[in-house]
C-alpha cells in the first residue's frame, strides 16, 4: 500500500508505510475535508468555511500555504492532490483510508446478520470498532458543514457499537452487549438509543431487576428530549418489561427477515439494488437514529423513491408494527396529488381499519393511537408540498417516517437531506447493472462517454440500459450517437412508461400552478435561450427586466421544485439535462429566443467595457450596437470590476462558444467585440484556456466578417494564450500574423501593442537583443503617438530585458519612468508589475534590502488587484533574493507558493520554471 490515511482518531498519514509528519492544525484540518471527500473536487471556498468560523482575508492564500505543505508531505505521492476547477482533489486508493475500511467491515457484518449469523456479524462489527482511536480528527475544531460531516462519522461508530450490541444479544452474548452499551452510555448519558438497546437486553437476559434500574436512569438522563420521543419509547419498554415479569422471558430478537408481530402490515414495493448509494444509506440510517422523521428532497430522476424503500427495508427489523409505503402523487405524470384525508385513510386502511365513513378529525386520532407505540415505518412518496403532508406528520408523531420530495420543504421542520446524481464511476457500475457487465466492460471508454451524456441521472442511465438490453445489436458507440445532438437526447431517453423530458414536465407544470410560479418558468424559458451555465441576480434581472427581489424570488421558487441547483449565494446551475429541457422549451417562441439572446449580449458585452475601463481603459473602441439601455450592474471600482468578470466569466466564455458556433452576422461581432474586452482580465487570473478558447472563436469569427482588423486581434490574444500554455514557437508564429495584418491595414498602436507582446515572447526565448529591438521600436512608436498607457508597459518590459543583458542602471532608468507615469494613470495594475521588476534590479545589484521593500510592496499590490499570474512572479524573485541572503526555507517556501499558484491557474511555462529553481535550491542543499 503506498499510502495510508487516518481519520478515526488523530489525523494521520503514512507514505510507503512511514507514518509522515503533518503539520499540526489546519493543515490536518484540510487534509481530512479532503478525505471526507475523496476522489471528488472538493470547492476552495468551502474548504475554507470548513477551516475557519470566520475566514480572515488571507484565508485564500493560507489554504493554499496548507495545500502546498500537504503535497509535501506526500512527498512521491504529491500528485495525488491537484487542483481541479477552482477547487481541490485528493484520489485515495481503495483500502488506504481507515474509513473506507470501518465500513466496509459493517456492511459485511449487516450481510451476516441478514444471512442468519449472528455471532459473525458481533464479531465483524468489534474489528471494525477496533480501527478507531478516538473522536474522527480528534483534536481538531469543527466548523460549518465539516464539522457536521465529522459528528456524522462520530455517530457511525456510535451506531456500529449499537449494532454491536443487538448481535450480540441475537447470539446469546449478553454480557458482552450490556457492558459495550454501559462504555457507551458513560460516554454519551443521553444518547435514548443506547438505553433502550441497554433496557432490552436486559429484559433478554432475564435480568428483570436491573432492566428496571436501567430504565429508571434512562428516564432521568433523557428527560430534557427536546421532542418526547425518547420518552414514549422508554413507556413502551416499561410495557414490555410488565410484560416480561409477568410470562416467560421472550428469546433473542430475528436479525434477519421476521418481525415480533406476525400479522404486521407491509405496504413496502421490493427494494432495487441500488449502486453508489451505499455510503448515503449508512448515513440516513445514522440520521434515522437520532431523528425519527427525514425528508429526502432533491431533483426529478435522482433515484429519491428507490433510496427511501431501501432504507426502509434496512430499517424495517427495528420496526415489526408494520412498514407502510404511500404514493402521494405529487411527481405523476397525469394524476392529482392526493390530499391529506385520502392519505390518511389509505393507511388506515393499511392498518386493518374498518373505515365507515368516520369524519376526518375521527380518522386521524385513529391512525394516531393504531400507529402510537407500536413502532411503525411509513414511507410518504413523491410529496408535492408541505401543506400536503404538515398535518400528516403530526398524526404519524410516533411513527419512523420517510419522506420524499423535489422540493425542499423547509417549513416541515424535520431533517432534510439533498439526494443528488450518482458520481461517474457508479454511473458505469449502474449502467453494467441493466446493460449487462461483460458488455459495459468491454466498452468501459464508451461507457464512461454515455453516462456523462446521462448526466449521471439514475432515471435516464436507467432508461439507456434497458434499452441497450433490449437491443443486443446496439453498439455502446451507436448509444452515444443517439445522445450526443442536444435537440433530439430527450427523445433518446424514454423507455416504456420512462422518460425524463415527462419527468422534468411535471415539476414545470407544478410550480405553474403556484403564486409566482409563472414568472419563475419565465426566468426558467429565458435560461434555456440563453444557454449559460450558470445564473445569477444581475443576469436575471437583464433577461426579464424584473428587479432584484423579484428575480431572488423567482430563483428561489426553481429552486425549492427541484429544476436548478445552488453553486453559491444567489446562484445557480442546471443540471445538464435539465439544461436541455429548458432549451427545447425556450425553442417554443423563436422571436422571443431572438430577443432574449440579444439582451443578453448587450448585458455581457456593455458590462465587461465598464469592467475592462476599470482594470485598464481601452481607447479605440468601434460601436456596435450591443447597449444597455440601463445599465444592470453597477461597478464602482476595480474591485467591484474583477468580482463582476469572475463571477460571470464562464457565462462570457460560454455566451462566446455558444455564439461562435451560431454563424450570424451578430453573432460573429459580439464574439470579436467580447474578446478584446476580457484582456487583460483572463491572463491577469491566469484563465489561459479560457482566453485561448474565446480568441481561437474571435478568430474564425473575424475572417467571416471579414475584419482584418479583429483577426489580427484575435490572433494576439490567441498567442497570449499560447505562450502561457507552453507553446512558445506557435505563439510566436501567430504574433508574427498580426503584425502583418495590422502593418498592412496601418494601424499604427496596433504594431506598437503587437511588437510589445512579440518582444515578450523573444525575451522569454532568450533572444534578447530582437526582444530589445521591438521594445525599442514599440517606444518610439508610443512616444510619438503619446500613448502614456502603453508608454508604461513596455518601458517596464524593456527594463526586464536590460536586467537580464546585465546593464541594471539603465533599467533602472527606464523603471522610474514607468512607476512615474503609472502612478499618474492610477494604473494599480500595471504598477505592481513595475515594482515587481524594481525590485528584481535592486536583487541584480545586490541590494537585498532594497528588493525586499519593493518586492512586499509589489505582492501587496498584486494580490489587491487579483493579479495571479505577476504574484507567482514576485514570489519567484523573492526567493533569488533569499537564497542569495542564505535564507534557503523561506525562499523553498516562496517557490513552493509560487508552484502551487502556478498550476492553480494552468501556466504551464510558468509551472515548469518554478519547479527547475526549485530542483537547483534541492541540488544545491
Amino acid at each position: 500500500m503506498a499510502l495510508g490515511f487516518g481519520l478515526l482518531g488523530p489525523v494521520t498519514l503514512c507514505v510507503d508505510g512511514v507514518p509522515a509528519a503533518l503539520p499540526s492544525g489546519r493543515p490536518q484540518l484540510l487534509l481530512a475535508a479532503l478525505l471526507l471527500s475523496r476522489n471528488r473536487r472538493v470547492p476552495a471556498d468551502r474548504l475554507r468555511a470548513g477551516l475557519w468560523a470566520a475566514p480572515p482575508p488571507s484565508a485564500q492564500v493560507n489554504l493554499r500555504t496548507y495545500v502546498n505543505r500537504l503535497r509535501v508531505a506526500l512527498g512521491p505521492y504529491r500528485d495525488r492532490l491537484t487542483w481541479v476547477n477552482s477547487g481541490y482533489l485528493l484520489v485515495v486508493e481503495p483500502a488506504e483510508l481507515d474509513v473506507d475500511r470501518f465500513e466496509s467491515d459493517v456492511q459485511d457484518a449487516l450481510d451476516a446478520g441478514h444471512q442468519g449469523d449472528p455471532g459473525r456479524s458481533a464479531d465483524l462489527l468489534a474489528a471494525g470498532l477496533r480501527r478507531w482511536s478516538g473522536e474522527a480528527a480528534e483534536g481538531l475544531p469543527r466548523h460549518g458543514a465539516l464539522g457536521r460531516r465529522l459528528d456524522a462519522l462520530d455517530e457511525s461508530r456510535w451506531a456500529a457499537v449499537e449494532r454491536y450490541a443487538v448481535a450480540c444479544t441475537a447470539a446469546g452474548r449478553f454480557r458482552e452487549a450490556a457492558t459495550t452499551l454501559r462504555s457507551l452510555l458513560a460516554e454519551h448519558p443521553a444518547r435514548g438509543s443506547a438505553w433502550e438497546a441497554l433496557v432490552r437486553v436486559l429484559i433478554r437476559a432475564g435480568e428483570q431487576p436491573e432492566a428496571w434500574a436501567a430504565l429508571a436512569a434512562a428516564e432521568a438522563a433523557t428527560a430534557a428530549d427536546a421532542d418526547g420521543s425518547a420518552g414514549r419509547r422508554l413507556r413502551d419498554l416499561a410495557d414490555e418489561l410488565r410484560g416480561a415479569a409477568s410470562g416467560p422471558v421472550a428469546g433473542p430478537p430475528p436479525v434477519h427477515g421476521g418481525t415480533s408481530e406476525r400479522d404486521a402490515p407491509c405496504t413496502l414495493p421490493p427494494p432495487v439494488v441500488l449502486v453508489g448509494r451505499e455510503r448515503v444509506l449508512a448515513d440516513l440510517e445514522a440520521e434515522v437514529v437520532r431523528a425519527n422523521m427525514i425528508l429526502l428532497h432533491g431533483p426529478a430522476g435522482v433515484g429519491k423513491s428507490a433510496l427511501a424503500v431501501a432504507l426502509a427495508a434496512r430499517l424495517a427489523p427495528a420496526c415489526p408494527g408494520g412498514r407502510l409505503y404511500l404514493d402521494l402523487c405529487g411527481s405523476s405524470p397525469g394524476l392529482s396529488p392526493m390530499t391529506v384525508e385520502e392519505a390518511i385513510g389509505g393507511l388506515l386502511r393499511a392498518l386493518g381499519a374498518d373505515r365507515t365513513g368516520g369524519t376526518p378529525g375521527a380518522e386521524a386520532a385513529e391512525l394516531r393511537v393504531r400507529v402510537g407505540g407500536r413502532r411503525v415505518l411509513v414511507v410518504l412518496d413523491n410529496v408535492v408540498d408541505a401543506g400536503q403532508v404538515r398535518r400528516l406528520l403530526a398524526v404519524l408523531v410516533d411513527a419512523t417516517v420517510i419522506v420524499t420530495s423535489r422540493m425542499t420543504l423547509p417549513t416541515l421542520d424535520i431533517v432534510t437531506l439533498p439526494v443528488g446524481e450518482l458520481g461517474p464511476d457508479d454511473s458505469v457500475a449502474l449502467l453494467a447493472r441493466h446493460a449487462g457487465p461483460d458488455r459495459i466492460a468491454a466498452s468501459r471508454p464508451e461507457a464512461e462517454v454515455l453516462a456523462t451524456l446521462c448526466g449521471h441521472l439514475p432515471l435516464a442511465l436507467r432508461i439507456v440500459g434497458a434499452r441497450l438490453a433490449g437491443r443486443p445489436d446496439w453498439t455502446i458507440s451507436a448509444m452515444i450517437a443517439r445522445l450526443s445532438d442536444e435537440q433530439y437526447r430527450l427523445d433518446e431517453l424514454r423507455c416504456d412508461d420512462l422518460a425524463v423530458r415527462a419527468s422534468l414536465a411535471v415539476s414545470g407544470d407544478v410550480l405553474v400552478e403556484r403564486p409566482g410560479g409563472a414568472d419563475a418558468m419565465e426566468v426558467f424559458d429565458r435560461w434555456g435561450a440563453v444557454r449559460s451555465p450558470t445564473l445569477g441576480l444581475d443576469l436575471a434581472r437583464a433577461l426579464t427586466g424584473t428587479t432584484e427581489r423579484e428575480a431572488r424570488a423567482a430563483l428561489d421558487r426553481l429552486a425549492d421544485a427541484g429544476l436548478v441547483e445552488a453553486c453559491g449565494p444567489d446562484r445557480y446551475r442546471l443540471h445538464d439535462l435539465v439544461r436541455i429541457y429548458a432549451m427545447e422549451r425556450a425553442r417554443r417562441d423563436p422571436a422571443i429566443r431572438a430577443a432574449t439572446v440579444h439582451t443578453a449580449r448587450c448585458y455581457f458585452l456593455d458590462t465587461a467595457r465598464r469592467a475592462r475601463d476599470l482594470i485598464r481603459p481601452a481607447t479605440d473602441r468601434l460601436s456596435d450596437g450591443f447597449v444597455e439601455e440601463s445599465a444592470t450592474v453597477t461597478l464602482s471600482d476595480q474591485r467591484d470590476a474583477l468580482r463582476w468578470f469572475e463571477q460571470e466569466r464562464e457565462n462570457l466564455v460560454a455566451a462566446a462558444r455558444t455564439s461562435a458556433g451560431e454563424g450570424t452576422a451578430e453573432a460573429d461581432l459580439f464574439v470579436v467585440r467580447l474578446c478584446a474586452e476580457l484582456y487583460p482580465f483572463l491572463p491577469m487570473r491566469g484563465h489561459y484556456r479560457a482566453l485561448r478558447e474565446v480568441a481561437e472563436g474571435a478568430l474564425g469569427c473575424a475572417r467571416r466578417l471579414g475584419s482584418r482588423r479583429d483577426e489580427a486581434t484575435s490572433l494576439t490574444y490567441f498567442a497570449v494564450a499560447q505562450s502561457r500554455l507552453g507553446e512558445t514557437d506557435q505563439a510566436v508564429g501567430s504574433l508574427r500574423m498580426a503584425l502583418a495584418l495590422h502593418e498592412a491595414g496601418g494601424e499604427g498602436r496596433a504594431v506598437a501593442v503587437t511588437l510589445d507582446h512579440l518582444g515578450v515572447l523573444q525575451a522569454a526565448a532568450g533572444r534578447l537583443d530582437e526582444a530589445e529591438a521591438a521594445f525599442l521600436r514599440a517606444l518610439d512608436m508610443h512616444r510619438r503617438r503619446d500613448d502614456r498607457q502603453r508608454l508604461g508597459v513596455t518601458l517596464n518590459n524593456l527594463a526586464d530585458v536590460l536586467l537580464q543583458l546585465d546593464r541594471t542602471e539603465a533599467a533602472l532608468v527606464h523603471l522610474q519612468e514607468s512607476l512615474r507615469l503609472r502612478r499618474e494613470l492610477r494604473d494599480e495594475l500595471g504598477l505592481g508589475i513595475t515594482m515587481l521588476t524594481i525590485g528584481q534590479a535592486h536583487a541584480r545589484g545586490g541590494r537585498c534590502q532594497q528588493a525586499y521593500e519593493w518586492l512586499g510592496t509589489a505582492l501587496t499590490t498584486v494580490r489587491a488587484t487579483g493579479n495571479r499570474e505577476a504574484e507567482w512572479r514576485v514570489l519567484t524573485v523573492r526567493a533569488d533574493v533569499h537564497r542569495a541572503a542564505g535564507r534557503a526555507a523561506a525562499a523553498r517556501d516562496d517557490l513552493h507558493l509560487a508552484l502551487a499558484l502556478s498550476e492553480q491557474i494552468g501556466d504551464a511555462s510558468g509551472a515548469r520554471e518554478v519547479r527547475s529553481v526549485l530542483a537547483g535550491l534541492s541540488a544545491q542543499v
